[in-house]
């Protein structure tokens, strides 16, 4: 497991981002995702990680949703994909990797961490009660809002991109699950935008929101998710885990997300 004791952060109550799969996709997102963690802790998702492990063999059609560019996906992809294994960048990142020893991760978050954050995640999908394959987008979600989940106390933000008609489909995955998504108004949005990108954001940030690009965050409030699965677990795949009250993350809780506005 590799540690990041000295990843830069702009204070030390600055919050953590995540990088939700729709966005790391989007035409702006791996410059913006690059120019936030120059200056804060910034996580990629386990589903996209995965995506950059298997990225030769990937089926496009089953990689997007019915909705989405598979063309302008894909080439997105391969530019995460050259600087993944042609650079050093994405080292300024934390993700989780299938093994700890694949991740790279801040010193707090430890396997029994890794685990939980599997088991809220495997939950989640069952709740939502997706039918037929679920798309890596849909996983990415999913590991964002399972993220989210497992590092509770801190409030970390995921930002992702809004559809056209200004729907938010990880929002749509949680209501799904049962967890209440509420979106906040303009001036919380504002307040809310400032807290969680700093006072200086990237110039880049404003440049792709002047040029069209619509931006949401999201932040989960998961009071369960803090004992949830704290006890001794068997070996069974999270999958397979008997559904219980006491080790459900997302019993009462709620989503709140807005439009970003700087």
């Amino acid at each position: 497991m590799h540690h990041l004791p000295t990843l830069p952060r702009l204070t030390d109550r600055s919050t953590d981002i995540i990088i939700d799969g729709r966005l790391a996709f989007s035409d702006y997102g791996l410059l913006l995702s690059l120019a936030l963690a120059k200056a804060r802790r910034v996580w990629l998702v386990q589903g996209l990680w995965a995506l950059l492990q298997r990225f030769e063999v990937i089926d496009y059609p089953e990689f997007s949703d019915d909705s989405d560019d598979v063309m302008a996906m894909s080439q997105v992809l391969r530019q995460w994909h050259q600087v993944w294994s042609g650079s050093t960048m994405l080292e300024r990142f934390c993700w989780v990797g299938d093994m700890l020893f694949e991740s790279r991760l801040p010193p707090e978050f430890d396997r029994d961490t890794s685990r939980r954050m599997q088991t809220f995640a495997a939950l989640l999908e069952q709740l939502a009660k997706l039918e037929g394959p679920v798309s890596s987008l849909t996983i990415c979600a999913r590991d964002a809002a399972a993220l989210a989940a497992v590092n509770a106390v801190d409030a970390p933000v995921i930002l992702t991109t809004m559809d056209q008609d200004g729907g938010i489909p990880i929002c749509r995955l949680l209501s799904r699950a049962g967890v209440a998504c509420t979106r906040l108004d303009v001036q919380t949005a504002r307040d809310l935008s400032r807290l969680a990108l700093g006072p200086e954001p990237p110039h880049v940030l404003s440049l792709a929101l002047t040029d069209g690009l619509r931006l949401a965050a999201v932040s989960l409030l998961a009071p369960r998710a803090i004992a949830a699965g704290l006890e001794e677990l068997s070996d069974l795949d999270p999958e397979d885990q008997p559904y219980s009250v006491d080790r459900d993350p997302w019993n009462g809780a709620t989503a709140y997300w807005w439009e970003v506005q700087l």
